[in-house]
């Protein structure tokens, strides 16, 4: 699938420490308008700059269930379920060269003046990573928070972890929705998406 915005590099590197947003427990109660958040529909309903398939290389990805099964998987890979269910689908991503290519986007319609909350749920899938992924959100090319992935898979220790993220559509009646991966090394920087979701969140909206 191939990426339908250039990104630029002045929303990956100029404000990088414009927001960090660490791990949360909710999210909002409003419909998801990402549509295959979950990847249990398979490799579609996103866009990427990343290549499909053989996750050997760098800027790679694939749809499975499991990291130490992906095609090109190394040995130290997870051995690991989705987050949503432990059996489903999710996005495994070998991290790319380049802060400019988004790992996963989609462009949701929106009400203007309205609060939205955008949560994502990540993993390591390297058993022990010595450069983790530092996953970068942006809305419609603005940075609105970055987070650090722990260095530890689910299976040796580590977590599925939550990140939330919220943001005002202003004028706004579309949302281009972005995650980067920040880090830019070969070697580990591997790690999984689930569990996508975009959603008006409660509360009056703002005038």
């Amino acid at each position: 699938m191939k990426v339908h915005v250039e990104w630029t590099v002045f929303s990956v590197i100029g404000v990088l420490a414009l927001m960090v947003t660490g791990p949360a427990v909710a999210q909002g109660t409003g419909v998801n308008l990402v549509i295959n958040g979950g990847f249990e529909s398979g490799n579609t309903g996103f866009t990427t700059g990343y290549a499909f398939g053989n996750v050997s290389g760098p800027g790679t990805y694939t749809i499975g269930t499991n990291p130490s099964s992906a095609p090109g998987a190394y040995p130290d890979w997870c051995n690991c379920g989705d987050h949503t269910t432990g059996t489903g689908n999710m996005m495994i991503v070998n991290g790319a060269n380049s802060a400019s290519w988004p790992v996963w986007e989609e462009v949701v319609t929106v009400t203007p003046s309205t609060n939205y909350t955008f949560s994502y749920w990540a993993a390591e899938v390297d058993h022990v990573s010595q450069s983790v992924p530092v996953l970068l959100v942006g809305i419609n090319g603005a940075v609105i928070g970055s987070n650090s992935l722990p260095n530890v898979s689910p299976d040796n220790g580590g977590q599925w972890v939550n990140y939330i993220f919220t943001w005002n559509s202003g004028s706004s009646q579309s949302a281009d929705l972005a995650i980067f991966d920040m880090n830019t090394d070969t070697p580990w920087n591997d790690f999984a998406l689930d569990d996508i979701s975009f959603s008006a969140a409660p509360g009056p909206p703002v005038n």
